[in-house]
């Protein structure tokens, strides 16, 4: 298996859409291809299945998709170890991250250089993410989604990187210090790529 969304099994290779690869994560694509071959599946039924899955709306929810930029929205995320697979799936990551934290919650990632990833914290708990990324990614400071999301448009629109970046919006908290539900803050965000999509 390779992050570029190619895989191999036995003889045989296949190309899976980057998104799906990503949000079945690549661990239980192999989990599901060995269960597969135990049951006699063609690895082609499985793969159109794959293909075609729709996932749920802001988990892991591709919303922009070009050749130089992808944006997933990821409100659903509501701990750090619902997003640590998403910032190993890809590179060049412009993480937008913030909201109401779970106290306890750990952030088990290893520092990788070679993963880019830019970090954008944003709202009013914003000492407790400092705290758990320092020294392991880079960050910045923001007072909202809003000025945080412009800010990595900037960025990246500044930026040096020749490959596709991803802008990931996946806050790794509760959303009830500024909203109702998940769903209205993955929602709010969406309003937010629409409104900036002439940036993109």
């Amino acid at each position: 298996i390779n992050l570029s969304g190619i895989f191999f099994v036995a003889e045989d290779s296949f190309c899976l859409n980057e998104p799906d690869a990503a949000f079945l994560g690549f661990a239980n694509l192999s989990f599901i291809f060995k269960i597969c071959e135990i049951l006699k599946i063609k690895t082609s039924t499985v793969i159109k299945s794959i293909n075609s899955f729709k996932g749920l709306n802001f988990r892991q929810q591709t919303v922009y998709n070009s050749k130089k930029i992808m944006i997933i929205n990821d409100s659903k995320s509501t701990s750090f170890s619902s997003t640590v697979n998403l910032l190993k799936s890809y590179n060049n990551i412009f993480w937008l991250v913030g909201g109401q934290p779970k106290k306890s919650d750990k952030f088990n990632f290893r520092k990788n250089n070679k993963l880019n990833i830019q970090t954008y914290i944003f709202g009013k708990n914003r000492n407790f993410y400092i705290k758990k990324l320092k020294g392991k990614i880079k960050y910045k400071i923001f007072p909202s989604i809003k000025k945080a999301y412009q800010k990595a448009l900037f960025d990246i629109n500044k930026s040096n990187i020749s490959s596709k970046k991803v802008i990931l919006f996946s806050p790794c908290s509760a959303s009830f210090d500024e909203f109702k539900n998940f769903e209205e803050r993955g929602a709010y965000f969406n309003l937010l790529v629409k409104k900036y999509k002439n940036k993109l």
